[in-house]
């Protein structure tokens, strides 16, 4: 044997392989899918090693131009391979298929690139076969099978999106199903398709409760009867929206939690639900049966899609939940009608009931500013101006005065105002002219939809582009229809009477709904926000009408 000969066997010897192990998704099968590239890899050293096995890198997500999740591991093999850090000339880079390194020619390319500077080999372990980028044939297979792993993954991604834009101009549901819903399927050339979306027996009246509590609604139909009665309010037509945070609590204390659920193959238990993931769900139309796609309401409703609640209530939710001004109303612990509600000046947080108490002298009540005290104004004087003095009497004689009204109760009192807020609204000359619109622009779609198909290429093209330009019409009008025809808050929480005596109705109240009643009204929208500013004299309180600020839309 020749020492030329000893040489090339040492250093094939001492060839270390370093595997790239890639699957497409994280659950379930992750860990054997990857055990089973490795033991295939180990096997292919029998033939084309012996190699020195250096450490692996490991990633779960998808190659392709269309992942959303960065694969960390390739990117710091690549680092490795453009600095040296992979090995020593000659190492091996091992694959148990090509798709595993990437279905985007670009990135394929930059990586052959630099096993080729580095002097690094590449193994493909289902093509048994050792490639040497250097070499001009290795190098065209290599590049060609990344480009034929990229062409599947966009023909992959155009069927899978055909089938997406073709369920959403249905309004059939599509993912995961929502918690208050079942879903049943039925096969269809060879696969699952839905056939029926309706509310799960024990999840949907949970989701029913949770729309009518925050809307104050007497029940998730609101008038709708194609709806299933699945939640009425204990209160009726009387109910007050409730804050999500209340509503929390309540089920948490209740035990309801979400859905278990199984993470790599195992078992997690439901968790209670947070506000925050109460809101989200408020958000979904599909709880109305309607489907939103790329951000837009889908017209189309799926005919075999049972509603939770109707879209009456689904669209009153929306209005309450984008209001700005929106404020929890009700909880046990409230006993003061305008706390939280008139505002610091300094800080613009809400102002709470404090008690100072000096020795020596009476305690003294007032409102001041919560998280900081930067102010401070006296309960009884603010609670005159802003609500009024309903029952004085005379300093001399003890005798009972007339009521003396403040700005909310003033407001209120004029009998124009109740009578406009306490009956249904009239069709404005807006509303009517909308709805002509969203008519029109029905009927347009719907002939297109009904018109024969397209010859030509071009002309289906243009009209798939037309069907989509009346649709995101529709969306639009109908987002503008629900503001213009959205109840007036107040309508809900004021006798409906117009002749109610409304300062007897006010006194008989209780502290949740004259809060109610004072949140909407002191709104840069209404009457104004109240900002409670500091006395321009220290240690010298100014009067309470001096350091109020009214607060009001541009």
């Amino acid at each position: 044997m020749t020492a030329t000969t000893v040489q090339i066997a040492t250093d094939v010897a001492v060839r270390t392989a370093r595997e790239y192990l890639r699957v497409s998704k994280g659950r379930g099968r992750t860990a054997r899918s990857i055990t089973d590239q490795h033991t295939e890899n180990l096997t292919a050293e029998l033939e084309h090693g012996p190699w020195t096995w250096g450490e692996p890198y490991k990633d779960t997500g998808s190659a392709s131009k269309y992942a959303r999740k960065v694969r960390d591991d390739f990117e710091k093999m690549l680092a490795d391979l453009q600095s040296g850090a992979f090995g020593k000339p000659g190492d091996v880079l091992v694959l148990w298929e090509i798709s595993r390194l990437a279905r985007e020619t670009g990135r394929g390319v930059a990586l052959i690139d630099a096993c080729e500077a580095g002097g690094y080999l590449i193994h493909i372990t289902s093509h048994e076969r050792t490639y040497n980028p250097a070499n001009y044939q290795d190098r065209h297979s290599l590049i060609s099978g990344i480009n034929d792993a990229e062409k599947e993954a966009r023909l992959l991604s155009a069927r899978t999106l055909r089938g997406l834009n073709s369920a959403a101009r249905e309004g059939r549901p599509q993912g995961q199903v929502s918690f208050g819903y079942r879903r049943d399927y039925q096969v269809v050339d060879g696969r699952p398709r839905p056939v029926a979306q309706y509310p799960d027996p024990a999840e949907g009246p949970l989701i029913a409760e949770l729309f009518v509590r925050v809307a104050g609604a007497p029940d998730n139909q609101l008038g709708d009867e194609s709806v299933p009665l699945l939640y009425t309010h204990p209160a009726g037509e009387g109910a007050l929206p409730e804050p999500m945070y209340a509503i929390a609590k309540d089920w948490e204390e209740r035990g309801i939690v979400s859905r278990d659920r199984m993470v790599n193959g195992e078992l997690v238990p439901g968790k209670p639900f947070t506000p925050q993931n109460l809101r989200s769900m408020l958000l979904r139309p599909a709880y109305a049966a309607f489907r939103k796609h790329n951000g837009v309401l889908i017209p189309e409703q799926w005919e075999g899609w049972t509603a939770i609640i109707s879209l009456e209530l689904f669209d009153l939710v929306q209005t309450i939940l984008s209001d700005p001004s929106r404020r929890t109303y009700t909880g046990e612990h409230i006993q003061h009608v305008l706390s939280m509600t008139i505002k610091c000046g300094v800080c613009g947080a809400g102002m709470v009931v404090v008690t100072r108490r000096k020795k020596g002298t009476k305690d003294a009540v007032g409102y001041q500013c919560g998280p900081k005290g930067h102010t401070w104004v006296p309960k009884d004087e603010t609670d005159r101006i802003l609500i009024g003095d309903l029952e004085p009497t005379d300093p001399e004689t003890g005798e009972p005065l007339p009521p003396e009204l403040g700005v909310i109760l003033a407001y209120l009192s004029a009998p124009h105002r109740h009578a406009a807020l306490s009956r249904p609204a009239d069709t404005t000359p807006q509303e009517r002219q909308t709805r002509a619109e969203l008519l029109r622009i029905r009927g347009e779609l719907a002939e297109l939809e009904s018109a024969p198909r397209p010859k030509t290429a071009r002309a289906r093209l243009q009209r798939t582009a037309d069907m989509e330009e009346l649709e995101q019409d529709i969306a639009a009008l109908e987002a503008k229809l629900s503001a213009l025809t959205a109840p007036n808050p107040l309508a809900s929480v004021l006798p409906s009477d117009p002749g109610t005596d409304l300062i007897a109705w006010w006194k008989a109240a209780d502290v949740q709904r004259r809060r109610a009643v004072a949140g909407l009204l002191l709104t840069p929208g209404l009457l104004g926000q109240v900002r409670v500013m500091p006395s321009p004299v220290k240690r010298n309180a100014a009067p309470v009408t001096e350091r109020i600020k009214w607060v009001t839309a541009a």
